[in-house]
């Protein structure tokens, strides 16, 4: 696109001007750095936010999502230092699952590691529990649905230390904005179901081509599991990391 490459084009009495994030005076080293990482595992957040060109991210959710053997995970998680570590729970029972996954979050490199998952249905809420009882001996903070409060009330009476993670308006996009965020999502081969529902997890288009960022091919159960781990995970604000102080300079007055 001629835009693209010459930047300003004056056609007429119409004037065109394309910026990119590198002209903006505000944005910090840290948040610039963190854009042209994202060529690595998201191209298409890399056209968009760093070249700044128009159009949609692309068909598949989680470009950067990969697979790793458990062993090895196991490893990589015991040398991060201060990881985060998360659990949450999506209830179904008879054509939804019932899915339970664990997380560790290495923050200083940005990536969200999947250890371990419970995935079933067709069983009751004592089912459940007996089959996941080791949650309620250890007191692992587990969010849940909220969408399921009895459900909610019913494990904690049996021990386990749950609570309902946050669901508004436009929560399910934001979340998956959350999950995308990551540099990686490494999933351990010992969680099947969340490698076959996330892998090549794609989203949904309306009746004009257009992709609904909120809406997925099929219904993954995991993600909402993760959604809820990550309830009250924030991200490193890059953006604010250090606001550059205002003078004629930084605004551009001269």
């Amino acid at each position: 696109m001629e835009l693209y490459e010459k930047r300003i084009i004056k056609l007429e009495d119409t004037y065109y001007h394309h910026s990119v994030v590198t002209d903006n005076k505000f944005a910090t080293e840290k948040y610039i750095e963190a854009l042209q990482e994202t060529k690595e595992y998201d191209p298409d957040t890399y056209r968009i936010k760093f070249e700044g060109r128009f159009g949609f991210s692309g068909l598949r959710v989680f470009s950067q999502f990969q697979t790793m053997p458990h062993d090895e995970i196991i490893e990589k998680i015991r040398k991060i230092q201060n990881p985060s570590r998360k659990c949450g729970m999506d209830f179904g029972f008879a054509t939804s699952y019932n899915c339970l996954v664990k997380l560790e979050i290495d923050k200083n490199e940005n990536i969200l590691y999947i250890h371990y998952e419970y995935y079933d249905k067709n069983k009751t809420d004592p089912e459940t529990a007996e089959d996941l009882k080791d949650f309620a001996f250890t007191k692992e903070l587990i969010k849940g649905d909220s969408a399921e409060p009895k459900t909610i009330r019913y494990f904690r009476q049996q021990g386990f230390n749950m609570r309902s993670a946050r669901k508004y308006k436009g929560s399910r996009l934001q979340y998956t904005k959350k999950v995308k965020r990551f540099k990686k999502i490494i999933c351990s081969d010992a969680c099947p179901n969340v490698i076959r529902e996330l892998q090549w997890l794609t989203f949904k288009k309306d009746s004009k081509g257009i992709i609904k960022e909120d809406e997925f091919s099929t219904d993954p159960h995991s993600l909402s599991a993760i959604w809820y781990a990550l309830d009250d995970y924030d991200h490193i604000d890059l953006k604010g990391d250090k606001m550059k102080e205002l003078t004629k300079e930084s605004l551009g007055i001269w």
